[in-house]
């Protein structure tokens, strides 16, 4: 699952040089760190010209959520241009990255591009046969399979009680170096959200000690419980296939949202709340 997350969140640079001629340029075209090909262009061409505007897009933008709007409202607004493809790279979560790829016309994804955004249309079809599972069990819309699990308190705390907010799942494990990663993430969403949504830390594949020693070290101020192991377990019941997993729940309690690995796309629903 780790190459899966690096698919959709890490950020790679286009790396532009410039091979034989003074007015030739290659373009290396890389889907995250890998590259998927190369193209060579006139500086004078329309491709090379897109790609220098798209890559003013992105130019000293370091916040995420803020390069997401940016890529994001480029590519709506230029599908044709080749320049939004090379601009997948730079967009993180799932949602930001289908909604950007489906925006791109036909010209645009068959032309000098097509290496990249057929290695990005890949990558989805890859995602989306990996997650079946976690698709079929968690539907947006439909009411969140309720649940109830030991606290950290040793209390039983039952997934319903929570109605009335919004409530953030998190899947994760002590065992889980990216879980441990979005904690201070986490942590600055659940401080400038706390009075409209809950954050629920869903501990699976765990042992009750490592757990609290875990929740103890990196102190977590949401609330938090231990999975159960096995068939009839939370996990399962989601259908959770990698850690870090998010679920937002509605304060009527049904699904708006869940993402594998980042939750970008889920704290942009609270920007303008």
């Amino acid at each position: 699952m780790k190459s899966l997350f690096s698919i959709f969140c890490m950020l790679a640079l286009t790396v532009l040089t410039v091979s034989g001629q003074e007015a030739d340029t290659t373009i290396v075209l890389n889907y995250g760190p890998m590259p998927v090909g190369n193209i060579t262009v006139s500086k004078s061409s329309a491709t090379y010209r897109q790609v220098k505007e798209a890559e003013a897009v992105v130019e000293g933008l370091t916040d995420q959520k803020a390069k997401n709007r940016a890529v994001v409202s480029y590519v709506l607004s230029h599908p044709d241009s080749e320049g939004s493809v090379l601009l997948l790279n730079h967009v993180a979560g799932v949602s930001n990255g289908r909604k950007c790829l489906s925006a791109i016309s036909e010209q645009a994804r068959s032309g000098l591009m097509k290496p990249l955004y057929d290695a990005f249309s890949d990558g989805f079809k890859e995602f989306d046969s990996m997650t079946a599972k976690t698709r079929e069990a968690i539907v947006i819309g439909k009411e969140a399979k309720d649940f109830t699990l030991e606290d950290f308190s040793g209390k039983m705390l039952t997934l319903s009680s929570l109605r009335g907010k919004y409530v953030l799942l998190d899947f994760w494990g002590s065992w889980c170096g990216g879980c441990i990663q979005a904690f201070p993430h986490i942590k600055a969403f659940y401080a400038s959200h706390r009075d409209k949504v809950e954050v629920l830390g869903v501990a699976i594949h765990d042992k009750k000690d490592k757990w609290k020693a875990a929740a103890q070290e990196h102190e977590l101020p949401w609330k938090l419980v231990l999975d159960t192991e096995g068939k009839g377990s939370v996990a399962e019941a989601y259908g959770i296939v990698a850690a870090p997993t998010y679920v937002l729940i509605d304060p009527e309690g049904k699904v708006v949202e869940w993402s594998i690995g980042e939750m970008e796309s889920i704290e942009e629903r609270f920007d303008d709340n």
